[in-house]
């Protein structure tokens, strides 16, 4: 055999260095793709939750009917309900301290002469907090805006103590054993090779179980045949029953 054509065989046969990593593809190679990462974009408003039927469960395919649809501005005052009602502004009694200082002395409990008090503020407070009963108090309490009233900002979070872990070194190997370890590594098989033209060669061509066997039934029958050949082809000696 030439050894041009020698070469061209060895370029088709070794040409991609190994079957395993260019045939038997059911799928098509593609470049990894890397993961991106992605701001989301921030939800100024609550999403509304999906609405249903009550009878039939089915979603709505419409806006929600509005709470407030049927309600109507009061038959006598004529106010709108959707709109709270204002707190009048008190107004200013001019006579109040006059009456106050010329009418007759009243003592109430706790045995306080109610008009002889100099301070207005006192009076009032000692009117609110002593006359004024639980329910009135807590009705007052609950419609009081709360508008005004904001939560009050946390300090500085403490700084974190994050683990951290020791970087990932070898095992250390004491050089007087390093040389002797390196020979031994060398003498493992390895399961994982890359199975160029070397690697064919040296190995030679895999055992066929099933030929070895069929090969051995052939020669078995073979010598079945040889001997019944032999036996109908022997003479018989005239007058005698043996074979020569």
């Amino acid at each position: 055999m030439s050894s041009v054509r020698i070469a061209r065989m060895e370029r088709m046969l070794f040409d991609r260095g190994t079957t395993y990593r260019n045939d038997y593809h059911g799928f098509e190679l593609k470049p990894p793709v890397f993961t991106v990462y992605k701001e989301k974009p921030t939800c100024l408003t609550a999403r509304p939750p999906p609405l249903k039927d009550v009878h039939t469960l089915s979603s709505w395919k419409d806006q929600a009917i509005p709470f407030n649809l049927l309600h109507k501005p009061r038959p006598i005052i004529d106010t709108d309900p959707r709109e709270p009602q204002l707190i009048a502004k008190k107004t200013e009694d001019a006579g109040k301290e006059n009456a106050i200082k010329t009418r007759p002395r009243l003592v109430m409990t706790p045995a306080v002469s109610m008009d002889d008090i100099e301070n207005p503020r006192a009076r009032e407070i000692l009117c609110n907090e002593m006359y004024t009963s639980t329910i009135t108090r807590a009705t007052r309490e609950a419609a009081a805006s709360c508008d005004k009233i904001k939560a009050p900002f946390l300090g500085h979070p403490s700084p974190s103590n994050p683990i951290t872990l020791p970087k990932l070194n070898p095992p250390y190997v004491s050089p007087e054993w390093r040389m002797e370890t390196v020979s031994w590594d060398k003498r493992q098989l390895r399961t994982y090779c890359d199975p160029t033209k070397e690697f064919w060669l040296a190995r030679g061509s895999p055992e066929c179980r099933p030929c070895i066997d069929t090969a051995k039934i052939m020669a078995h029958r073979k010598r079945i045949c040889q001997r019944e050949l032999e036996k109908r082809t022997r003479l018989r000696s005239p007058g005698m029953n043996q074979y020569l």
